[in-house]
């Protein structure tokens, strides 16, 4: 009779209990079934001791099931007799009918976790696939980061050859008779061109936010000047910057270069009454 439970329970949700535990029970039905059949007679009476004929192994694939069904291990004995009593007046047919539609289930299932299994492991694949090609395109973008910048600065160097061209050869030779005038041209036509190259240089670094300052006469700041030097002057404030050795440069106001400076200070009694100074 407890086959019979164990058949019929087999056609709730498989979720209760999972699969492996439905095999099981199933497996250990499958005996029990087998003599209930052929206990079989030509009444219900006949039905019913073939049935009681094998109660301790019924009993114990009803443990198992409750054990697997509740998860503590623990038989419901209520719900065994009302199984029992459910099941008793089962003709062959429905048993018959019971185990085949448990069968049946049983193929669902095991055809959905294949399904499932099948999907979990082409989400893997295509998971491994995207971290392979982010690697690539990560590898890729640090090696020409600097293609945009490479490209605007093509520029800059034409001009410069310009520049260079804008005075021949023979006329820079020491050898060269080149008159005055002639000098002066070439002079500020070469000014002009490093003048453009300038402006376009700073346009191209422009695009990517970087900026030149100029700090001659700001108060000085350690964080934007860096101080070679002290410049006695009378004039000024102590602590302006008095000279300027190199612009600096801000990355989005960021400094990406300080400028060199020479700072103010007030001149001392020595340098005022015509002696040398000391050494910076």
């Amino acid at each position: 009779m407890q086959a019979l439970r164990a058949l019929v329970l087999a056609r709730e949700p498989l979720a209760a209990a999972g699969i492996p535990a439905l095999r099981s029970s199933l497996q250990g039905a499958t005996a029990p079934l087998a003599n209930a059949l052929l206990s079989v007679g030509g009444s219900s009476s006949g039905w019913r001791l073939g049935f009681h004929s094998s109660s301790a192994q019924h009993h114990a694939v009803d443990a198992q099931w409750s054990s697997a069904a509740n998860g503590d291990g623990q038989p419901q004995q209520q719900q065994d007799e009302e199984t029992i009593d459910a099941t008793a007046s089962m003709t062959p047919e429905q048993v018959v009918e019971a185990y085949r539609e448990a069968q049946e289930a049983l193929e669902a299932e095991r055809k959905r976790a294949d399904e499932l299994k099948d999907k979990l492991l082409r989400t893997l694949a295509d998971m491994e696939n995207l971290r392979d090609r982010t690697a690539r395109t990560t590898a890729e973008t640090k090696q020409f980061a600097v293609q945009g910048l490479v490209k605007n600065l093509l520029e800059v160097a034409d001009n410069l050859e310009r520049a260079a061209g804008s005075v021949p050869p023979a006329d820079v030779d020491h050898n060269s008779d080149i008159d005055r005038e002639r000098a002066l041209m070439l002079l500020r036509s070469l000014r002009e061109g490093v003048l453009m190259t300038d402006a376009v240089l700073m346009k191209v670094l422009g695009r990517e936010g970087v900026s030149r300052y100029d700090p001659l006469g700001d108060k000085f700041d350690p964080n934007l000047h860096n101080a070679l030097f002290e410049v006695p002057d009378a004039t000024k404030d102590p602590g302006t910057v008095a000279v300027v050795v190199k612009k600096g440069y801000l990355l989005k106001q960021r400094v990406v270069r300080a400028a060199d400076v020479g700072v103010s200070r007030l001149p001392d009694t020595a340098s005022e009454n015509g002696e040398p100074e000391a050494g910076l």
